[in-house]
């Protein structure tokens, strides 16, 4: 009897790439349309709760993919799988910012910063108090930062902490064989 050999698998299996460039091609594109429709909805409500989404998204694919095909998974793979996921699909925030600031329109810088300074300043009135002396030109070093290339390489790297954390949670909810969950109902 000859011994069979266990498939190979891949450390990083390919379709978490695809399902990666997904989600970061629908958050760039959530925010190329709300760009389009009204430059100040870049600054919305709307934009971390869409970012989440689809990067929970992203990572649920990912893993429910992993688990049919290998049958099984492991907190640890999981864990790594949804968190590279999770991160290369919310380079899809850096890659629009990058485009539109440096690319497409860098006129709309300064419209930007402005932007963000009424805001703030619109926030600190609605709590009864105004900037400190000083306070908007920190803001907009800051915020002119924010939107330059190493800027965005640091947010890119910054936010990896939030997508790890949401990482975390996806991979133990994932984590078991499909087999695991027959008796649960609900």
């Amino acid at each position: 009897m000859t011994p069979t050999a266990e498939p190979t698998r891949k450390a990083i299996p390919p379709y978490l790439f695809g399902h990666a460039a997904a989600g970061a091609a629908l958050i760039l594109m959530g925010y190329l349309l709300a760009y389009m429709i009204r430059f100040e909805s870049l600054l919305g409500s709307w934009t971390g709760p869409a970012v989440l989404t689809v990067v929970v998204m992203v990572m649920v694919m990912v893993l429910l993919t992993v688990r049919k095909e290998e049958g099984t998974l492991a907190f640890g793979r999981a864990f790594g799988l949804s968190l590279l996921a999770g991160v290369l699909a919310r380079f899809g925030y850096n890659v629009f910012n990058i485009l539109l600031f440096h690319v497409m329109r860098p006129d709309l810088l300064d419209v930007y910063v402005d932007l963000v300074l009424d805001k703030s300043n619109e926030v600190l009135m609605a709590f009864g108090g105004n900037m400190p002396a000083g306070m908007d030109q920190m803001m907009e070093q800051s915020t002119r930062f924010s939107i330059s290339v190493p800027g965005q390489l640091l947010d890119a790297g910054m936010n990896s902490i939030w997508v790890a954390f949401v990482a975390l949670i996806v991979a133990a909810i994932l984590k078991r064989s499909p087999a695991a969950e027959e008796g649960f109902n609900g």
